[in-house]
């Protein structure tokens, strides 16, 4: 291969590669065909207690995530991981909510719920229901799960997902975030969900 054909081969691949070629990759994973949960709406006892449905404002993105107040390790972990990505988005943050279920309402009452996620995220929303049938609706929809038990001692044993979803205008969970993925790739995830959003 001459010189001038190599410079036109090296051109042509620089060119496709700026008009878009391969698209950027998410750190979290899809779900073909993404689950839909924009028609489930639980109480937001932060928020007056109406319901709150499970799809973002136009052009944002709704960060969803199911926990319980007594969780020693991951609900903590991910709440705070959360709120480092915010910060890190910076400017781009107002576009971006978070919504925390309580898989364990019994023990997280209103007040101690909202403390909790207010105490991680101060504009999170907090959402409790007492009805267990909507509450394990609305997980499975996400393709989460829970389980809570008492044990022989009579301790309570909590057993949940611990995926972290994005949730777009249209009601669609677009992106599951493992445990343990990390703050760049929140922050790098949540900037590709919005320009695909707003594009």
């Amino acid at each position: 291969m001459n010189r001038r054909l190599s410079l036109l081969v090296v051109a042509l691949a620089l060119f496709a590669g700026a008009c878009g070629g391969e698209e950027a990759t998410l750190a979290g994973y899809e779900i073909e065909p993404d689950p839909v949960v924009g028609d489930y709406a639980l109480p937001a006892i932060n928020r007056g207690g109406n319901d709150f449905s499970f799809r973002a404002d136009t052009d944002e993105i709704l960060m969803v995530y199911f926990a319980f107040t007594n969780c020693p390790d991951f609900c903590p972990t991910t709440l705070a991981d959360t709120r480092i990505a915010l910060n890190e988005l910076g400017a781009r943050a107002d576009e971006v909510d978070v919504a925390v279920v309580t898989i364990d309402p019994d023990r997280d009452t209103d007040d101690v719920l909202t403390n909790y996620v207010e105490t991680f995220i101060d504009d999170a929303v907090a959402l409790r229901t007492e009805d267990q049938t909507l509450l394990r609706e609305t997980a499975f929809a996400f393709g989460a799960d829970y389980q809570i038990v008492t044990d022989d001692a009579g301790e309570i044993e909590v057993g949940h997902t611990t995926n972290l979803f994005a949730v777009d205008d249209t009601g669609s969970v677009v992106v599951t975030w493992p445990f343990g993925v990390t703050t760049d790739d929140i922050v790098n995830d949540l900037t590709i969900l919005l320009d695909r959003t707003q594009a």
